[in-house]
């Protein structure tokens, strides 16, 4: 195999199968593979063994075979870089070696020493290779253009150097990056890789902000870009700061950050409310395409097109992983949204227009529901893992309770489990009935029927007697009575109203159809809700009452979504007189009404709360003897607050 031999073996339990023999070759500059494939059992196996195990030891202890199968065949490569408002300045530095790995430089077989002229063209040629495939990209994803400034050669000794020594140099570059306004955001991403070595390039970077002396430190191998945040107004503290500054700078970047802690890293948001069972996930581009063939542009970035001819496969993807059971049974998901974001946090604090997005920072989000309703218990097992996702932080919150839960592809087992111990079930809305009955006396016209009467019985009187004064007197009252009908009203205020006082129980009759009201938007799907509402509405209301309430819980920074409601709180409320007319087969009362809902959406670790301010005059009436609203009248549009909370967790 030349100057050195590498070996590898692997010797299954059931005494027979393959062993790999796997090798550098530091004179040609490449790898030697072997596959010696063995089979059978019994002592014949065994002498194989012990043959290759031979081979083994004779390969370390050929000259150069022990000093150089320690020396890694592979670039590594440190990056100090710094951080200003107007430019980022990164300092390089490598081990001589990569000449040899990366820019093809070899020794001369005669003399087993390099040329001191192809060293030093290849010194200059590596500072163009590395300003290639260390990109340095910004918030949007688009390269940020760099130059050399400064190399930095090593000292060649006069005898030369021979081969394998390469090692004991270093050189170093200085490049610059310039650009027009301070960084958000700062994406590393490297594809320094060698043909055919072992291992794959690391870049070790250190990366400091101009007003702190607090590195971020990382490795990173070819194609797995980190992303740095940078705060201009508040950057990091000085090293010797307190531990209590330190965690007040952490908690408001999490907090502007909505939760995310990593930008690299796979969340998972459990959600299991009253309503439903739903999981988000949000994973980086990069990592994805570890997990499913990602069809991206040659700029690196992601299309609107491309997007979309992905979702289909993420939605199989996901569909088939992570299995959720609920009740005790499987649960097949419902894919409810696949969406693109960049690196700006308010792409997830509101509906952001579709763009591409780069494959180095951005990330794909997935919502996924499983039922519908009240669960009695969720179980969720975790199983996408691979060599570059080993981790992943599942965000379970639990009706009104919080839990991080990390999976690691080191576990055995990565399994959540949760169980409804307060059987939170939504009880029943019950219609607002009435005994009220429509009273004899109120109302009924006793004026005219007894000047009605009278006037018969005159007129009556009046042809017996043939006496012309008690015509004339009946005519008078058959006047009177006529003359009094446009009083009569069946006014459910009058005295002796039976089983209802307006002013002692309207407040109670309307709080509790106020109450249905807003309870009957709990219920899962516009037909369930409708049936819940028909209890506290008329017919003739109901579907204007729904669309001008739904309308106003809807939050247009998450793309007209409708928020779930939370609270309601009556501000004021008092009968009033509009002069209303309610016929004697519907009679009722008129009330005015202020009050405050309180609605929130939440996705990603964080909830925008709604607060909407109410003001609406209201007719409700008895039918069929049930208190329901007939009419309602807004005094003004509903005033709408929006705030965002973050979850701690």
């Amino acid at each position: 195999m030349g100057n050195v031999l590498a070996i590898g073996a692997f010797w299954p339990p059931d005494g027979f199968g393959p062993f790999l023999l796997v090798g550098w070759d530091v004179k040609r500059n490449m790898n030697t593979t072997k596959l010696l494939a063995f089979f059978g059992r019994g002592g014949l196996n065994r002498l194989w063994l012990r043959c290759f195990l031979a081979l083994c030891v004779l390969g370390i202890c050929l000259p150069g075979g022990a000093a150089r199968a320690v020396e890694h065949p592979t670039s590594l490569v440190e990056a100090e870089i710094y951080v200003t408002k107007s430019k980022l300045t990164m300092r390089l530095k490598c081990f001589a070696e990569d000449l040899e790995l990366l820019q093809g430089v070899e020794p001369y077989e005669e003399t087993g020493k390099y040329d001191n002229q192809e060293l030093k063209d290849g010194t200059a040629d590596h500072a163009d290779y590395l300003l290639k495939k260390i990109q340095v990209l910004d918030a949007d994803g688009e390269r940020i253009e760099g130059r050399v400034t400064e190399i930095i050669e090593f000292e060649i000794p006069e005898d030369g150097i021979a081969a394998g020594k390469l090692m004991n140099f270093t050189m170093g570059y200085v490049m610059e990056y310039v650009y027009d306004t301070p960084p958000e955001f700062i994406t590393v991403n490297q594809q320094m890789i060698a043909d055919g070595a072992l291992l794959p390039s690391e870049l070790k970077i250190l990366m400091k902000q101009a007003g702190s002396d607090a590195p971020f430190v990382h490795m990173m191998k070819p194609d797995m870009p980190k992303t740095f945040q940078f705060d201009w107004e508040k950057p990091p503290l000085k090293s010797d700061a307190s531990d209590a500054d330190w965690n007040a700078w952490f908690d408001e970047q999490r907090e502007k950050n909505l939760g995310i802690e990593s930008y690299g890293s796979v969340y998972g948001f459990l959600y299991i409310t009253r309503r439903d069972v739903r999981l988000e996930v949000l994973i980086p581009l990069a990592s994805l395409s570890t997990m499913m063939e990602v069809d991206v542009s040659a700029d690196g970035f992601l299309s609107i097109e491309q997007q979309d001819a992905l979702k289909p496969k993420i939605e199989a993807l996901f569909s088939a992983a992570n299995p959720i059971k609920v009740d005790g049974k499987l649960a097949t998901p419902k894919v409810d949204s696949i969406d693109f974001y960049g690196l700006d946090m308010r792409d997830f604090a509101m509906k952001a227009e579709r763009r591409k997005v780069s494959m180095a920072s951005g990330r794909m989000g997935i919502i996924m529901s499983y039922c519908s309703g009240t669960p009695r218990s969720v179980e969720l097992t975790w199983d996408m893992f691979n060599d570059v996702v080993r981790s992943v932080d599942l965000i379970a919150v639990e009706m009104d309770e919080v839990k991080k839960v990390p999976f690691t592809k080191f576990l055995p087992t990565n399994n959540y489990q949760w169980t409804n111990e307060s059987e939170a079930v939504m009880a029943p809305i019950e219609s607002v009935k009435t005994d009220y009955q429509l009273p004899w006396w109120p109302g009924f016209p006793w004026l005219c029927a007894v000047c009605f009467v009278i006037a018969v019985l005159l007129a009556m009187l009046g042809m017996l007697g043939r006496v012309n004064l008690l015509y004339f007197l009946a005519g008078a009252l058959t006047t009177v009575g006529v003359a009094t009908i446009p009083f009569v009203t069946s006014d459910l205020y009058a005295s002796g109203t039976s089983g209802f006082n307006a002013e002692k129980e309207a407040d109670g009759v309307f709080a509790a159809l106020h109450e249905n009201l807003f309870r009957s938007f709990e219920c899962i799907g516009e037909s369930e809700i409708y049936d819940a509402l028909e209890k506290s509405v008329d017919g003739r209301l109901l579907r204007e009452l729904y669309l001008d309430f739904n309308d106003s819980l809807k939050i247009q920074e998450q793309g007209g979504a409708v928020a779930v409601i939370e609270e309601v709180r009556m501000t004021n409320g008092e009968q009033v007189d509009e002069g209303v007319f309610f016929p004697k087969d519907a009679p009722g009362f008129t009330y005015r009404c202020e009050w405050d809902l309180l609605g929130t959406i939440e996705h990603w670790g964080h909830m925008h709360e709604r607060t909407n301010h109410y003001d609406v005059v209201f007719d409700v009436q008895v039918i069929d003897g049930q208190w329901k609203i007939t009419q309602m009248r807004p005094q003004r549009p509903p005033i709408g607050v929006v705030k965002l909370r973050v979850r701690q967790f």
